[in-house]
């Protein structure tokens, strides 16, 4: 395997681009140029990443090489967590990755939440992402994402209570994210239950 200026060939053929080190050549309001061996990648990053690059500084990105007919788009995360979070995105319907860049803007910690707590609205919020795009985000990623937060054990039987009595995991979950976790299990479980009636 030979490694040249930031790309990789094994048997002389081109591997996507997964990772650079190099100094930042300039900043834009949506990518950099990092400078590797002589050679500028144009790379685009979400906006709080962005806003902790510097011009003139080294950094490290994990990668992705977007190829398509008339293109090859190199978007790039400081952490290998956020880059997996991005590709998981992208494997949903109607996920690009342009719109998964703009939803990585809400912060790695806040989607894995919203995806397992099915949070519609806050997916919503995101450009380029309506109700049904944010729902078939959380169908197809609830549960699968690694390092997502889990559920305490005293709400996952609350949740299975609520479950049991007809409503789905999504509500359940959002009903009891509602409500604070001091309060005491019969307490919070009836709150849920006078919430999740005043939606139906």
């Amino acid at each position: 395997m030979a490694k040249r200026s930031g790309l990789v060939f094994v048997d002389n053929h081109l591997t996507m681009i997964a990772y650079l080190r190099g100094k930042v050549l300039e900043k834009k309001h949506d990518s950099i140029v990092v400078i590797v061996q002589d050679i500028g990648y144009r790379i685009y990053l979400a906006a709080p990443s962005l806003d902790r690059v510097r011009a003139g500084e080294e950094r490290e990105f994990h990668t992705h090489e977007h190829v398509r007919e008339d293109a090859r788009d190199l978007f790039g995360f400081l952490s290998a967590g956020e880059l997996d979070l991005f590709l998981s995105l992208i494997k949903v319907s109607g996920i690009g990755p342009k719109t998964a860049l703009n939803v990585m803007a809400l912060g790695e910690e806040k989607i894995r939440e919203a995806i397992t707590k099915g949070d519609v609205a806050l997916l919503c919020s995101v450009s380029g992402v309506g109700k049904k795009t944010a729902q078939q985000i959380i169908l197809d990623l609830q549960g699968k994402l690694v390092g997502a937060p889990l559920a305490s054990a005293r709400d996952t039987e609350m949740i299975e209570v609520l479950r049991g009595l007809g409503y789905s995991q999504r509500e359940a979950s959002d009903a009891l994210a509602k409500i604070p976790e001091s309060e005491k299990t019969e307490d919070r479980l009836r709150a849920a239950l006078k919430l999740l009636g005043r939606q139906r």
